[in-house]
C-alpha cells in the first residue's frame, strides 16, 4: 500500500522554504534588539533577552520529551510556530529590558516546542538519505540568514514596529508552510505503517514490535542511554557558537563603530552558502562525523583567538564572525545524523531524541547568551577588551581536546551497550 501521491521531495522543501523564511526573520531582529537594548541599558540586558529565548527552548524542549505525541502533532508544532511569532511581534511595543526577555522567554518556548517536531517529520522521509536532509536544512536556515541581515540592515533600527511587523509575516508563513508538509507526511506515514504490517507474515511478531515500541516510549531510560558528555559537549559547543551574537553586537558599537552591526553576521552567512552543501557531501563520503565535530570546535577557538590579537580591526572582526559560522556547519548536520543513527540503532523514538539534544543545545545557548552579556561588562570594568575572548578561546581549546577521543569513544560505547541489551 503505496501513496503514489505522495512528493517527499516537494514536501522537504515546502519545509526548506518555510524555514529559510522564519531564518530570516531571526536574522532581522536578533542584532537589532540585542544592539539597541545593549545601547540603552547595558550588556547584561542585552544578554537577558538571549538568555529568555534560550530559557523558553529549554522548557519547550525539556516538554517536547516528555509528551512527544502531543509534541509532534502537525498542529501541534504549526501553533507553536505562530505563537513565537506573535510573541516576538508584541515586543516591539514594550520599552522596559525585563518585559522584552519576559516575551523573548514565550517565543523560545514555541521554538522549543516545534523545532524538533520538524526534525522528526523530516526523518519520517524514509526515501530521502539523513545526512542530505540535515545538510540541506542548515543550507536553507543560512539561506534565511542571509536575507534577514540583508535587511536588517536597511531597514531603520528606531521602527521595530515594522523590524516585528516583517518578523511575525516570516512566521505565519513558516507555520503554514509546515503544516501543508506535516499533513501530507503524516498522512503517507500512516500508510507506510500500513504496508509494514500487511507484508509481515507473523502476527506475533507484529505485536511483538507494537509492545517493544510502546514500553521504549514509556522508558526514556531507554533514550537516556546517549552518553551524557555527548549532550553536554552539543550544550557547550552552542554555549560558546552563540557568542558572535551578543559578544559582536556589543563590541562593533564600541570598538568598531564604522561598520553596521549586521554586516558580520551576512557576510558569515553569505559566506557559508558556498560551502554548507560541499562540506556535508564531504562529511557523507568519509562517514567521520565525530572529525567534523571537532573541526566545529577548532574553529571556534582560532575566531577567538583572532578577536584576542585583532579586536580593534573591522577586517578582523568580520573575519572572526565567520569562523564560528563554519563551526556550526561542520557540526551541526553531523551532530543531527549521529543522534538519529543512535535512535535507529537502539529503535528509540527520533522525535524524542532530538527533543532531548534541543534540550541541550538550547541550555547551552541560554547559558552562553546570558554570559556573553557578563564576560562583556566584565572585561571592560578591568578595563581590558580582550578578557572574554580570552576565557572562550580557553575553553574551546579544552573542547577540542576532548572530541578527539574521549567523546566519540563514549558514543560507541553507549551504542555496543544497548545492542547488547
Amino acid at each position: 500500500m503505496q501513496n503514489n501521491k505522495f512528493n517527499a521531495v516537494f514536501n522537504s522543501y515546502l519545509i526548506y522554504v518555510g524555514v529559510a523564511i522564519a531564518s530570516g526573520g531571526v536574522a532581522l531582529y536578533t542584532p537589532i534588539i540585542v544592539s539597541e537594548t545593549g545601547k540603552h541599558f547595558s550588556g547584561f540586558w542585552a544578554a537577558s533577552i538571549l538568555f529568555g529565548l534560550n530559557l523558553g527552548r529549554v522548557l519547550g524542549s525539556y516538554a517536547g520529551s516528555r509528551f512527544p505525541k502531543a509534541a509532534n502533532h502537525p498542529w501541534a508544532v504549526s501553533g507553536n510556530i505562530f505563537l513565537e511569532g506573535i510573541a516576538l511581534y508584541c515586543m516591539a511595543f514594550l520599552d522596559h529590558a525585563w518585559a522584552l526577555a519576559t516575551l523573548a522567554l514565550l517565543a523560545g518556548l514555541g521554538s522549543g516546542l516545534s523545532f524538533p517536531g520538524l526534525k522528526n517529520y523530516l526523518l519520517k522521509l524514509r526515501e530521502l538519505d539523513q545526512s542530505a536532509l540535515f545538510s540541506r536544512l542548515a543550507f536553507a536556515i543560512r539561506m534565511g540568514l542571509v536575507g534577514g541581515y540583508l535587511t536588517a540592515s536597511w531597514v531603520p533600527h528606531d521602527h521595530l514596529q515594522l523590524v516585528f511587523l516583517i518578523v511575525l509575516i516570516t512566521f505565519i508563513a513558516y507555520g503554514v508552510f509546515m503544516l501543508i508538509a506535516m499533513k501530507a507526511i503524516a498522512k503517507n506515514e500512516v500508510l507506510y505503517l500500513a504496508a509494514q504490517s500487511q507484508v509481515s507474515k507473523d502476527a506475533d511478531m507484529v505485536t511483538q514490535e507494537i509492545n517493544e515500541a510502546t514500553l521504549n516510549s514509556s522508558m526514556p531510560s531507554r533514550i537516556a542511554e546517549l552518553p551524557l558528555m555527548f549532550y553536554l559537549s552539543n550544550a557547550v559547543f552552542w554555549c560558546f557558537a552563540v557568542q558572535p551574537m551578543i559578544g559582536f553586537s556589543l563590541h562593533i558599537p564600541k570598538f568598531t563603530p564604522n561598520i553596521p552591526v549586521s554586516t558580520p553576521f551576512w557576510l558569515a552567512a553569505l559566506v557559508i552558502i558556498f560551502f554548507q552543501i560541499p562540506i556535508s557531501k564531504r562529511a557523507i563520503r568519509t562517514r567521520d562525523h565525530f572529525k567534523f565535530l571537532q573541526i566545529g570546535y577548532l574553529c571556534l577557538f582560532v575566531s577567538f583567538v583572532v578577536m584576542i590579537l585583532f579586536g580593534h580591526s573591522s577586517t578582523a572582526v568580520i573575519t572572526s564572525a565567520i569562523l564560528p559560522s563554519f563551526g556550526q556547519v561542520f557540526y551541526g548536520p553531523s551532530l543531527d545524523v549521529l543522534t538519529a543513527r543512535f535512535a535507529d540503532k537502539v529503535n528509540a523514538d527520533t522525535g524524542q531524541l532530538m527533543s532531548r539534544q534541543m534540550l541541550y543545545q538550547s541550555m547551552g545557548n541560554m547559558i552562553g547568551s546570558m554570559a556573553g552579556g557578563v564576560l562583556f561588562d566584565l572585561a571592560q570594568s578591568m578595563h581590558n577588551a580582550t578578557l572574554n575572548w580570552l576565557i572562550l578561546a580557553v575553553g574551546s581549546l579544552a573542547m577540542v581536546i576532548l572530541s578527539k577521543n574521549k567523546i566519540p569513544q563514549l558514543y560507541r560505547s553507549a551504542g555496543k551497550l544497548s545492542t547488547a541489551h
